[in-house]
């Protein structure tokens, strides 16, 4: 038995009073840097010598569909790839590094509690039941105005907002199994690990030292989330999202909670896209429509009872280490 303050306040190695030297908003900027630098940099080039075999031409062919890739169905595969490596460096490989070479930590940092199937279970249904809560937040972020003095700057965010989505639409319109395998290995595992221990594990952590807030560092990092996501029109839902993430982690001390929590919020979209993509269901996840308010608000209910009993059994979850 504990106080729920004294176990989700549990700081990663970046807290221990050795580096203390080091400023939280220092240690925050090498985490973020470090991550761009592997995701965009070196995971990108990584990314794109793993993936030119899977092209099957030349390389001049590859470089010129890799810069217009939805114009290549050939390149789904290797875009994938190239996302995946990315992905896995940036997010994966740098925070564990970052770990283990300057925090001199690992990942029992992250996890102050033992992992339990029930809160699992519940992590998987607040996120479903939290779909349909930010729902209408999707539908009003999407159809956001700029004021008219903004008006240039609201056609460069929606070109950009409709460059990605037609990129994301060519990926996800997955041709068989396989791909979708991929596309669930790609888009939800490794970001459901990966940006989990980066936003929440790092980054929420480095905030709570620098204000001295855990709700404050909770939606700092879940805005530091959705701008990583470089959609401005959906940026509002993304937040909430990881603000959501947040609070299990810090309710729970256990990161394992919110990493699969990711993984389920975009592993059922994608098989949901892949369904409908296929004809076996008529529904389309991506539209924009929200739901009627009236089941808004039952599934914001369901929502909130579930994570009262989240919290609860949380609180009283044995102290250990499972990772």
């Amino acid at each position: 038995m504990r106080h729920i303050d004294s176990m989700s306040i549990q700081g990663n190695p970046t807290t221990q009073d050795k580096y203390e030297q080091f400023s939280p908003f220092f240690l925050l900027l090498i985490t973020l840097g470090t991550t761009m630098i592997g995701f965009q940099f070196i995971g990108g080039f990584i990314g794109l010598v793993i993936a030119f075999p899977f092209f099957g031409g030349d390389v001049m062919s590859f470089i010129e569909a890799a810069m217009n890739p939805t114009g290549h169905p050939e390149m789904r595969v290797p875009l994938l790839i190239m996302q995946g490596i990315g992905s896995f460096i940036g997010f994966i490989l740098t925070p564990l590094l970052l770990l283990k070479l300057l925090y001199k930590g690992n990942l029992s940092a992250f996890n102050t509690a033992k992992t339990d199937v029930f809160l699992i279970t519940l992590a998987v249904l607040i996120t479903f039941f939290f779909m349909g809560v930010n729902a209408p937040f999707i539908e009003w972020n999407q159809s956001l105005k700029l004021p008219e003095s903004l008006s240039g700057l609201e056609q460069s965010l929606r070109a950009m907002e409709d460059t990605l989505a037609e990129t994301s639409r060519f990926i996800t319109s997955f041709d068989s199994i396989g791909q979708l395998l991929l596309g669930l290995l790609v888009i939800a595992v490794i970001p459901g690990i990966g940006e989990e221990l980066v936003f929440r594990g790092l980054v929420q952590n480095h905030l709570y030292r620098m204000t001295k807030n855990i709700h404050a560092a909770i939606w700092i990092a879940a805005l530091l989330f959705g701008l990583f996501h470089l959609q401005f029109y959906g940026i509002v839902p993304r937040m909430f999202l990881g603000a959501l993430f947040g609070y299990m982690y810090y309710f729970s001390g256990n990161i394992i909670y919110p990493i699969v929590a990711h993984f389920f919020n975009n592993g059922f979209t994608l098989i949901m896209l892949y369904l409908y993509n296929t004809d076996q269901i008529s529904y389309n996840i991506e539209d924009a429509e929200s739901l009627p308010w009236f089941q808004v608000l039952i599934f914001a209910a369901i929502t909130f009872v579930l994570f009262f009993v989240f919290k609860k059994k949380a609180e009283h979850a044995e102290l250990g280490e499972s990772i």
